[in-house]
């Protein structure tokens, strides 16, 4: 905080040279007004002695005022009226959104759903700007607790921010109990390779088997009769994956026409201010970027660009498509096959063409592991 100074008014026209005088004293100056014959400025308390030992020896006259901190901000902010107003009303801001809290932050789960503690704090009203007397710190402690997973929770309030950090619960460390379920096909094939490590197989090398269809039963057969037993082992069988396209003559499409319109809006503490403007057309896509944040992203301006869309009649040429779109599908088919499944063949491609629609089918033939217990990393 700046000292008190002393304001000085002293009748001379010999200004500089007694400026210089007291620098060369070691007199701080400061707010020198400069009038036809009178000089006015401050010195701070601890200038005083040697400024006056000056005026003394120069025999120059001089009026002194003590000045206190607090004056001169005053005297500073009635000279500028539109200031003084602006800084009141950011005080008066500042100070009112200290009564709320606009930002929640969410740590120490891993394993406990984010969203599922959001919804924990929406119930309670906590919507991004709500006033702190409002916000019930224990009831959403104890309600957060409560979720599964969530051993401890702590809940606090610091500054404008709403803090929930919770421990999670430690994982069950029961060893894991046997398991007497079939082993079934996780999908439809044709049987090629059965390893039974225990239970009885159900099926054998040719069979086509359904998807769900018991592979290996928890059994085990002796002579007495039968008894239980874990289902283990791996069963391999041929399958195919398809992929069906439809392409007729004529169809509508949705497609951008090249007219976009750009709409901004203001966000405080991440309410919208104002009404919320209407979309421009009514199919689009939407873009939106910052382009003005403050205060820490507390006030933002954001643009949203609007891309118009319409539906349009489109003809097919299918001897100009056809290429592109079998190659495009390929692509799709061979992705959804998995990676440790082993290829038997090429993709095989079925057209059919009827009332101005094409009909066209892909077909993959691998061999794969089939069984349920199969998990690949």
């Amino acid at each position: 905080m700046k000292r008190d100074r002393t304001r000085y008014a002293v009748p001379t026209k010999r200004a500089a040279y007694l400026m210089r005088k007291a620098v060369k004293a070691g007199v701080t100056i400061y707010d020198v007004t400069l009038g036809e014959n009178k000089t006015a400025f401050s010195v701070e308390r601890g200038g005083e002695r040697a400024l006056e030992a000056i005026l003394t020896a120069e025999r120059i006259e001089r009026n002194r005022v003590r000045e206190r901190t607090g004056k001169r901000i005053l005297s500073f902010l009635k000279a500028r009226p539109v200031f003084a107003a602006a800084t009141v009303l950011s005080v008066m801001a500042f100070s009112f959104f200290q009564c709320f809290v606009y930002r929640t932050e969410i740590s120490g789960n891993r394993f406990v759903n984010t969203k599922t503690i959001a919804a924990v704090l929406e119930a309670h009203k906590i919507d991004g700007f709500t006033f702190k007397g409002q916000v019930d710190v224990p009831s959403i402690r104890s309600d957060v607790s409560a979720l599964d997973g969530v051993s401890f929770a702590s809940v606090r309030i610091k500054g404008n921010r709403l803090l929930v950090e919770i421990k999670e619960e430690l994982p069950s460390s029961d060893t894991e109990k046997e398991s007497f379920e079939p082993v079934r096909a996780r999908l439809s094939a044709v049987i090629t390779k059965i390893v039974a490590e225990s239970g009885t197989p159900f099926v054998k090398i040719g069979d086509k088997v359904k998807k769900g269809d018991v592979l290996i039963a928890p059994v085990y057969t002796f002579t007495e009769g039968e008894g239980l037993a874990p289902a283990k082992g791996e069963v391999y069988g041929v399958t195919t994956y398809k992929k069906e396209i439809v392409l007729p003559e004529i169809s509508v499409q949705n497609e951008r026409t090249g007219i976009k319109q750009a709409v901004r809006s203001l966000f405080v503490f991440g309410k919208e201010i104002g009404e919320e403007k209407a979309p421009p057309f009514s199919s689009y896509d939407l873009s939106e970027k910052v382009v003005f944040e403050a205060l820490g992203g507390s006030v933002r301006v954001v643009e949203r660009t609007y891309y118009e869309r319409r539906d349009a009649v489109v003809f097919h040429d299918f001897d100009l498509e056809l290429p592109a779109l079998i190659e495009k599908e390929t692509q799709n088919l061979l992705s959804s096959v998995p990676f440790y499944a082993v290829t038997t063949g090429g993709v095989t491609v079925e057209q059919k063409k009827m009332d101005n629609i094409l009909y066209i089918v892909l077909y993959y033939t691998v061999e794969q592991r089939l069984d349920s217990l199969f998990a690949p990393e």
